[in-house]
């Protein structure tokens, strides 16, 4: 998530200086002003990952995370002090950098700060949910009953993430596959049939003149192919960058065959396991929809929680403006009705969720035994329309030395 340097003034009007994790400028000064504080200039600094570099460069994945979750949650249900743990932990771990952030995590609960609060201080490793969830867990007297469930709730993201990403991996690999054995043939191969062709002076058809041009292009203009490529790329994510770019952007990403409903699938998945967990750990429901609203991936659905929290204010149910925003399946909205019916939201929420990992493991193993008949056919296809514009006048030729 973009990373925003910003200068602020509270109610006594001190001048803060610090930086926020926000999807853009907009949502970086709406936080700010939940906060209580008043923007007066936000500048992105740099993207930055949930788990990124730290420290010269060393590197805290995700994984490593979700271990030390699960390990603290495993002691604190043992029965272990909470400090003791941690020190356990910073002592046993082997990235440098984490051990680090352990050791300093457990200094700050040592001079008097609270778990929550030491957290808070590496935004970078620990997000919005994770704190909060653990403050909730403070207050409430059950930080190991609540450890336990976001350990539970990283394991179940971290295993979703790595479906996508496992389903998303294999089509990139043999559409790179694909272009390399195409770009191949138009400037390695095909050069050398049309110099034949021109010093026997065969007339040439129409697609062989189409193919040749092609390779021309390439093989001559290949550095405007290249610019015009990351051209787009780079134009399309300056404009990701404006929130309508986003919006915008993130609504045809979830038309898209096959991995549009993959990427809906996995954000409803996401956004009930985190809604129900953050409820079922005492997190207040505008709190909790607003990091829903951060941690959604998707601009287009994370708008449909703004009416959510406004309906709510107002007194209404969150299930009703779910439903007239058409984001997600008629089926979800109708269960979470049924939950808010019964009073008990958070489980049918974790419900929804569990169903969605099914679905999301469905649309993965569907999506894998498509995509390699689909690459196949647009490999042949390309090459047999390459080897195509070659035998057209080469029959022009067999005929010509008849």
């Amino acid at each position: 998530m973009p990373l925003y340097a910003y200068t602020a003034f509270d109610k006594t009007n001190k001048e803060i200086k610090n930086q926020i994790e926000a999807a853009n400028e907009q949502a970086a000064s709406r936080k700010l002003r939940e906060m209580g504080l008043r923007p007066v200039d936000i500048k992105l600094t740099k993207e930055k990952s949930g788990a990124g570099g730290l420290f010269g460069g060393s590197k805290i994945k995700e994984q490593e995370i979700a271990t030390f979750t699960r390990q603290m949650a495993t002691l604190l249900d043992s029965g272990m002090p909470l400090l003791r743990g941690i020190n356990l932990l910073a002592e046993q771990n082997e990235n440098l950098a984490f051990k680090k952030v352990l050791t300093q995590i457990g200094a700050d609960i040592t001079s008097g700060k609270s778990f929550s609060e030491a957290l808070a201080a590496h935004p970078k490793l620990f997000d919005k949910l994770y704190i909060n969830m653990i403050k909730a867990g403070e207050v409430g007297g059950v930080l190991e009953t609540v450890m336990d469930r976001l350990a539970l709730f990283k394991e179940k993201d971290l295993e979703l993430k790595m479906k996508i990403k496992g389903a998303l991996t294999y089509p990139a690999i043999m559409a790179l596959v694909a272009i390399s054995v195409v770009t191949f043939l138009l400037v390695g191969v095909l050069p050398t049939f049309v110099e034949m062709f021109i010093s026997m002076k065969v007339e040439l058809p129409l697609p062989t003149k189409i193919v040749i041009a092609t390779s021309d292009i390439l093989k001559n203009f290949w550095y405007l192919v290249l610019m015009g490529i990351f051209g787009a790329g780079f134009g399309i994510k300056q404009y990701r960058k404006t929130p309508e770019g986003l919006y915008k952007t993130d609504q045809i990403k979830l038309k898209f065959p096959v991995f549009g409903k993959l990427m809906l699938n996995s954000a409803v998945a996401r956004f009930t396991r985190t809604l129900g967990t953050l409820i079922q750990s005492g997190v207040p429901i505008i709190q909790a929809l607003s990091i829903v609203r951060e941690t959604v991936g998707n601009e287009h659905i994370a708008r449909a929680f703004d009416k959510v929290v406004v309906a709510i204010k107002e007194g209404e149910s969150m299930s009703k403006p779910l439903h007239e925003a058409h984001v997600v399946p008629p089926m979800v909205t109708h269960m979470i009705a049924v939950g808010e019916e019964t009073g008990a939201v958070d489980t049918m929420l974790i419900k929804i969720a569990n169903q969605y990992d099914v679905i999301v493991d469905e649309t993965v193993a569907a999506l894998s035994s498509m995509i390699e008949p689909i690459m196949l056919v647009f490999m042949g296809g390309a090459v047999g329309i390459i080897v195509m514009a070659l035998f057209m006048p080469m029959f022009s030729l067999v005929s010509l030395v008849n």
